[in-house]
């Protein structure tokens, strides 16, 4: 029997000889200076002896009325049940999967016909970077054309997105506390961190961990994690309060805003090197591509207008990765998606208005679509969502002669049409102005 206690009684964070059963007085002699000094530590030495011999239930009393009644932002929590449940969708009658894949042809649908409704009753004219005249004048494809190829765009991303989701079941989710718990504990493993880095240091945990507890039991625990800790609140190893906090905050706002981050950079990234691929490559540009260039004048519906192999592999192909990269849920893909349908239709729509906040944030608005579809422009301006890659790598348009006559142009016509010349035109030469400083140089506008 003896032993069996020296072989199987030990703390599971200490060495082979830190606790020894004597067969002869029945105590448990502990050999560590933090089990002479902290009782609770000896106190679940009895708890591990007691559960090797099966006695769980005796322990946990034992254990109970050892523990010191000590309330902290760090006093930990029994876990939750954890279990999968079905999740409700958003409308009762449509699963959210299939809500994800339709959601952005109706955001495109409503967003499409109310720029078109501004362009048909020539509202806030004074904002438009070309006069809807040009329209019929420089594009090579009739609105007609291009609606029809709008449709099969949306009808190929809806049945291809419901290939895709087919056989999958409806979203299943795990209890919040549960997710929040799981969490929780892993915040308590990252704290294990700090004592770490202090000892590779030179700093003594545990007792930089007793020095500050006096002025601070928040700064004990971090600095002493779970393992050098000398507050007895935190010897479990359940989650502690404020982890549970910081828990709470990382899935409601870190994990997802991480999600939405990677899942623009995959996109972004994406799109920036195939459109860049589609101008570099002739073959690619002349079979593919240069049907979406018809559009010198671009409109908000035919934002997507393009050939289907762009359309496949550009677009859709890219949104694909991104979801499974970012690991994003059905309901997180209907932000996203929307986000990135509403991001299109504003390229593409033809004005320039003062709170643009797609413009505001990164200069990547209208203006510095418009540069792109001209015949001057085809070699910068790849970015869709920001302007990174194409500060990176030299492709931000910085022509300062080609946007002064293409601007001077598009001033003589719209004075020709009777004229107004207003906030449109000075604020999209203050757009083309503000592109060519991100790369170091002026355009000039007269």
């Amino acid at each position: 029997m003896q032993t069996y206690f020296h072989r199987h009684c030990k703390h599971p964070r200490s060495g082979p000889t830190d606790a020894t059963f004597d067969g002869e007085t029945g105590d448990l002699i502990s050999r560590k200076e933090m089990e002479r000094e902290d009782p609770v530590e000896a106190m679940r030495s009895v708890y591990y002896l007691f559960s090797e011999l099966r006695s769980a239930t005796v322990a946990e009393e034992i254990v109970t009325a050892m523990a010191t009644n000590t309330t902290t932002a760090f006093s930990t929590s029994p876990p939750p049940t954890c279990t999968l449940v079905q999740q409700e969708p958003l409308v009762p009658w449509l699963s959210d999967n299939v809500l994800a894949i339709i959601l952005p042809t109706f955001v495109y649908a409503v967003g499409g016909a109310f720029f078109h409704i501004l362009d048909t009753y020539e509202l806030f004219s004074n904002h438009r970077i070309h006069p809807s005249e040009d329209e019929l004048k420089r594009n090579h494809v009739t609105k007609w054309e291009c609606l029809k190829s709008v449709v099969r765009y949306h009808v190929m991303q809806i049945s291809l997105g419901l290939l895709l989701n087919y056989g999958n079941g409806p979203s299943m989710i795990g209890d919040e506390a549960c997710k929040i718990h799981d969490t929780a504990l892993a915040f308590r493993n990252l704290r294990n961190l700090i004592p770490m880095g202090l000892m590779a240091l030179g700093i003594d945990a545990k007792q930089l961990s007793i020095a500050t507890q006096g002025t601070s039991t928040t700064l004990a625990q971090f600095v002493g994690g779970t393992q050098y800790n000398s507050v007895p609140s935190d010897n479990g190893t359940g989650p502690t309060s404020l982890e549970l906090q910081l828990a709470k905050f990382a899935i409601n706002i870190g994990i997802p805003l991480l999600q939405y981050t990677l899942a623009l950079v995959v996109v972004d990234t994406w799109i920036y090197f195939t459109h860049r691929l589609c101008h570099v490559n002739r073959t690619l540009y002349r079979i593919v591509h240069a049907q979406h260039h018809r559009l010198y004048v671009s409109y908000a519906y035919g934002a997507v207008y393009a050939h289907w192999l762009e359309t496949l592999f550009l677009d859709i192909l890219s949104f694909v990765l991104a979801g499974e990269i970012a690991r994003l849920s059905a309901r997180q893909s209907m932000v996203f998606g929307s986000f990135a349908t509403i991001k299109t239709i504003s390229d593409h729509c033809g004005y320039v208005f003062p709170w643009d906040p797609f413009r505001l944030v990164n200069n990547n608005g209208a203006v510095f679509h418009d540069l792109h579809h001209q015949s001057w422009g085809l070699k910068y301006n790849f970015s869709t969502y920001t302007v990174f890659w194409d500060n990176l790598l030299g492709t931000t348009w910085a022509d300062k002669e080609g946007a002064d006559k293409r601007y001077q142009r598009v001033r003589e016509m719209t004075k020709k049409r009777g004229g107004i010349v207003g906030k449109g035109f000075e604020v999209a030469a203050d757009g083309a102005k503000e592109i060519a400083d991100g790369m170091g140089e002026v355009v000039k506008m007269e």
